[in-house]
């Protein structure tokens, strides 16, 4: 069985494409970079390292790499493939469906019928739509019956954190194609989105309806963990793992946590019991000091973190559509516009947030930005403030 793995980055190397070893394909990984392709054509094995206190290390073993930038030879590989997966970045999904395309038309040409399923492990709500519009572009009209029929879209929750190494603490002899990743190694994929078999195995987990999934990925997961980067940044530490393990900041991420848990529970009708374990475990994986990711890192680019659908704002309405004041997002959404320096952050509130002035949760950012925007205020005394302001919120509810 061969597996095509678009991607041979940090989710495809260090998680997808050793899963797909894992389980006894042979991987072929696409990438454009000369360095990457020649090490594992030449090494033919990687070690990814379990980033714990033993640090295991799993050789990932019968794997290839093809150019990205030679199209007949990546459509070729696609062509005969039995599963794919992507990992590239949503920006890049545009730029490979034309050879995506040529490699289904090759497959058609030997067997009409032959499925194909396709991985996507972008962290990107409705990454499948994005990726089916491109690739119908790509293809002849008279071939998306064909494509509707044969080609499977399936959306992946990527929740194992796969940060880039610290140069600093990389050793000499290491390994050029070592990958660092958490323990966390299970894979919810959509089950309905499947046109051929899904793979058995422990790992993978079929789900549905799988939006569930992307919005805990994103509204609790994502949320989470550039929240404590925020609050670690407010209090000048380096890595997440030192801003997890401050109380203060555990209590505001946690109060974020359970506003999104709270939604997800109503909306998809899941046991709040269950996603209270999720949110424990992640705030003990946050707590990882094995990882070294930065919050510099995790906190970068708060402005696409801002737009309306994504983590911040996106579980905020999405609280507010069942009902759910949140008081702890809106610190959140303070938080993240406090750092957007050289900006009129309450402008920002309006044309990149789409938040009204007149709107009550506007009422609550603006209170809490003028509360924190000079950076002279404890965590400690914020978190009372936020505090405070839900117990009045759910005491005028009551």
């Amino acid at each position: 069985m061969k597996a095509v793995m678009y991607g041979a980055g940090s989710i495809g190397r260090g998680f997808i494409g050793a899963l797909f070893s894992e389980i006894g394909y042979e991987v072929v990984f696409i990438d454009v970079n000369d360095d990457v392709i020649h090490l594992i054509n030449k090494e033919k094995t990687y070690p990814q390292i379990i980033m714990n206190e033993e640090q295991p290390v799993h050789w990932i073993k019968n794997i290839r790499a093809v150019d990205g930038k030679d199209p007949e030879a990546v459509s070729n590989e696609i062509a005969d493939a039995d599963i794919m997966a992507t990992a590239l970045g949503a920006a890049v999904l545009e730029k490979v469906a034309p050879v995506i395309a040529q490699g289904l038309l090759k497959r058609w040409e030997k067997e009409s019928s032959n499925t194909l399923d396709i991985l996507i492990c972008e962290n990107l709500m409705d990454a499948d739509i994005l990726l089916r519009d491109y690739l119908l572009k790509a293809l002849p009209e008279d071939k998306h019956a064909l494509f509707e029929k044969n080609v499977g879209l399936v959306e992946t929750s990527i929740g194992r954190m796969v940060p880039p190494a610290d140069p600093d603490l990389i050793p000499e002899d290491e390994h050029p194609l070592a990958v660092r990743v958490e323990p966390y190694d299970f894979l919810p994929v959509d089950k309905a989105a499947f046109k051929g078999m899904i793979p058995e195995y422990k790992k993978i987990i079929p789900y549905e309806p799988f939006h569930y999934y992307l919005e805990r990925k994103l509204y609790v997961h994502n949320m989470a963990h550039v929240t404590t980067a925020f609050l670690g940044q407010y209090l000048n530490k380096t890595y997440i793992h030192e801003a997890a393990h401050d109380i203060y900041i555990q209590s505001i991420v946690r109060g974020c946590m359970t506003e999104s848990c709270m939604m997800l529970s109503e909306k998809y009708q899941v046991p709040f019991s269950k996603l209270n374990a999720h949110m424990n475990d992640l705030l003990h994986r946050f707590k990882n000091s094995y990882l070294k990711d930065t919050v510099t890192r995790v906190a970068r680019d708060p402005m696409r973190k801002l737009q309306p659908s994504d983590r911040l704002i996106g579980a905020a309405r999405s609280c507010e559509s069942l009902h759910i004041t949140p008081v702890y997002l809106s610190f959140a959404i303070a938080l993240a516009l406090s750092f957007m320096e050289g900006e009129d952050a309450l402008n920002l509130m309006e044309t990149v947030c789409k938040i009204k002035k007149e709107e009550p949760i506007a009422e609550r950012i603006i209170y809490f930005y003028n509360k924190i925007k000079n950076k002279n205020i404890s965590l400690d005394q914020l978190y009372t403030i936020i505090d405070n302001l839900q117990s009045d919120i759910q005491g005028e509810t009551i």
